[in-house]
C-alpha cells in the first residue's frame, strides 16, 4: 500500500449532513453567534473537517447499497485494475481489493486518504494505492485501468470541471474500458418535477432535526447564493457529457433520491 500527497483543489463526498454529531465547522459557528457564525461557517468549509461524518455516512444502509450497485454494474474481475475517483475513506475502494488486482483510491482530502491509508494497513491490503489528487489531473498512465469508479464526488466540480474530469477518466482507462458513476444527478431549478420534488425532500429532511436542520438549511442556501454550494447535474447533461468525453455505449439511470447512476464505456478500435 502506498500514500501520495499532492496539492489540489478540494473535493469530498457530502458527509456534513450524514449524522446529528456536530462537525468541527458547526462547533466553530456556535462560537460565533448569529448570520456572523454562519457565514464563517460556509466560508471556512474544509472537508479534511468531516472524516468522521464521511465514516458515518458511508455506514448507512443508503449508501452500502448504493456502492453494491455501482460494483455490480462494474463486473470487475480478477487480474483487472480499479481507480476510485474521489475514494474518501474507502467505501468503494475497500469493498472492491479482494476481488481485483489492483486498486487505485484517488481524493483530493489529505485526511481522506490519511484514515483510507490506515484501514488499508488494518485490513493488510497490498493491493490498494492512495493517493492525493484531483479528479481532473488524475495522477495515472494512458490506459493503465480497466474500471474507473466513483460515488458522489462529481457534484462537487463545476460543470467545466465535471467534464475535464470525464475526458480524464477517459484517458486512463484501456480500450474496453468501463467507467460506473454514481452522483447526484439533478439540478437546483423548479421547473423541472423531479428536481422539485428531489430540493422538497432534502429540505424536508434537514427541517425535522429541529433548530440543527434549519441552521443547515440556512447555511445550504448562503452557499448555493455565493456560489460555494456543491454543483450537481441533471441527468440529460450526463447524457450529454459522456459522449462529448468519447465514452460510448452510454446508460444513464436517475434513482429514486437525489442520486443517479451512469455507465459507459471507452470504445475499443480492435473489436469493432
Amino acid at each position: 500500500m502506498t500514500v501520495h500527497q499532492t496539492d489540489s483543489p478540494t473535493f469530498a463526498d457530502p458527509a456534513a449532513s450524514a449524522t446529528s454529531d456536530p462537525s468541527a465547522a458547526d462547533r466553530d459557528c456556535r462560537r460565533r453567534p448569529g448570520l456572523r457564525g454562519v457565514l464563517h461557517s460556509v466560508r471556512q468549509k474544509n472537508w479534511d473537517q468531516h472524516v468522521g461524518d464521511m465514516e458515518a455516512m458511508a455506514d448507512t444502509e443508503g449508501f452500502r447499497a448504493l456502492r453494491d450497485r455501482i460494483i455490480g454494474l462494474a463486473s470487475m474481475a480478477p487480474g483487472e485494475r480499479a481507480l476510485d475517483v474521489g475514494s474518501g475513506t474507502g467505501l468503494l475502494a475497500l469493498a472492491v481489493a479482494p476481488t481485483v488486482e489492483q486498486v487505485y483510491a484517488i481524493d483530493i482530502s489529505a485526511a481522506m486518504c490519511r484514515r483510507l491509508a490506515s484501514k488499508v494497513l488494518e485490513a493488510r491490503l497490498a493491493n490498494v494505492e492512495v493517493r492525493q489528487a484531483s479528479a481532473t489531473q488524475l495522477p495515472l498512465p494512458d490506459g493503465s485501468v480497466d474500471v474507473v469508479l466513483s460515488n458522489y464526488c462529481y457534484h462537487h466540480l463545476e460543470d467545466r470541471d465535471k467534464e475535464r474530469a470525464l475526458t480524464e477518466a477517459w484517458r486512463v482507462l484501456r480500450p474496453g474500458g468501463r467507467l460506473v458513476v454514481g452522483d447526484m444527478m439533478f439540478r437546483v431549478r423548479v421547473t423541472d418535477a423531479r428536481d422539485r420534488a428531489v430540493m422538497t425532500s432534502i429540505v424536508k429532511s434537514m427541517l425535522r432535526r429541529g433548530p440543527a436542520g434549519l441552521l443547515r438549511v440556512l447555511k445550504n442556501a448562503l452557499r448555493y447564493l455565493t456560489g460555494r454550494w456543491e454543483h450537481p447535474a441533471d441527468v440529460d447533461w450526463w447524457r450529454a457529457a459522456l459522449p462529448r468525453a468519447g465514452f460510448v455505449d452510454v446508460q444513464v439511470h436517475p434513482l429514486d433520491h437525489e442520486g443517479g447512476i451512469a455507465v459507459a464505456r471507452r470504445a475499443d478500435p480492435a473489436s469493432s
